[in-house]
């Protein structure tokens, strides 16, 4: 028998169709296996996909999944997913912030969805605590798997050591101290993966920032996971935050970001700290609704 389950393709961190990072979306029942879930990712073949159902009164289930293998957490699919949740009418509030809870594979999260004249405008989604696993001495094998100087990394006139950062998905946050620098570098796949294995990471997140504009320009590439190079990071955003906080170049509990320029998707990313926890957030628009069937 013919199972039939609604799926989305929406875009993150945006508010145009066809650019800021896709995402795919199935609203399933509970009866779907793992195997399905992870097949029905594949299909739609983005760079995350979410399976989420339906808990209880805004308490919802959230799987992960790149096309290869389950994660996690993913910042930009969760904002996603519940800004198309709001949309249909899944989730719904006559005020003008709505509170509801997604169980992942990182724990309870809370996500916050603001409301105005009853349509959705703005959600942010709590990322994991955050935490450095390890620092990454190695400038000069970065260099090379990156093909930029290794005295340009840092920031400012500072030479920070990158390090990698878990949350929720483990992060090598690479600052550089040239926006030209970001926007030329030619990452090895051979390097990176020796990189991943050595440093147990998932992701490589690049990020030059503009003292004076107040902005981090950012590139996030996660061949290990079958992810080249995402248009919006929403976990690597959070990383970066955190970095930045811990190394005393933020002052502020809130960080703006820009990343997909250079593979034409461009996205514009929140990022802010509350009570302790950090968010993530932005818009979303739907580019796209179906019948997937199993």
């Amino acid at each position: 028998m013919t199972r039939e389950y609604t799926f989305f393709i929406t875009d993150a961190f945006t508010d145009r169709s066809f650019v800021g990072n896709p995402s795919g979306i199935v609203l399933t029942k509970g009866d779907m296996s793992d195997n399905e879930m992870q097949k029905a990712a594949r299909e739609l073949n983005h760079p995350e996909t979410i399976c989420i159902r339906k808990l209880d009164r805004d308490i919802y289930s959230a799987r992960y999944f790149t096309p290869t293998e389950e994660i996690k957490i993913s910042g930009h699919a969760a904002l996603a997913t519940f800004w198309t949740l709001a949309k249909f009418g899944y989730i719904g509030s006559s005020e003008s912030k709505k509170k509801v809870l997604q169980y992942t594979g990182a724990g309870p999260l809370c996500v916050y969805l603001s409301f105005r004249g009853g349509e959705v405008d703005f959600v942010d989604v709590q990322l994991p605590e955050m935490k450095v696993t390890s620092a990454v001495e190695d400038l000069e094998a970065l260099a090379e798997a990156f093909e930029v100087d290794a005295d340009h990394i840092g920031t400012g006139d500072v030479n920070l050591i990158p390090a990698v950062v878990d949350g929720g998905v483990e992060t090598m946050i690479i600052p550089l101290k040239k926006a030209a620098d970001l926007h030329e570098v030619y990452p090895k796949r051979r390097n990176l993966a020796m990189l991943s294995e050595k440093y147990h990471c998932k992701s490589f997140h690049l990020f030059y920032y503009d003292e004076e504009k107040k902005i981090v320009e950012q590139r996030n590439f996660s061949p290990s996971v079958s992810v080249w190079e995402e248009a919006g990071s929403g976990t690597g955003s959070g990383c970066t935050y955190f970095y930045m906080k811990e190394n005393g170049i933020l002052s502020e509990n809130r960080l703006r970001a820009r990343q997909g320029q250079e593979v034409g998707r461009p996205s514009e990313i929140e990022v802010s700290e509350k009570d302790g926890h950090i968010f993530v957030g932005g818009t979303a628009r739907i580019v796209m609704e179906g019948i997937l069937r199993l």
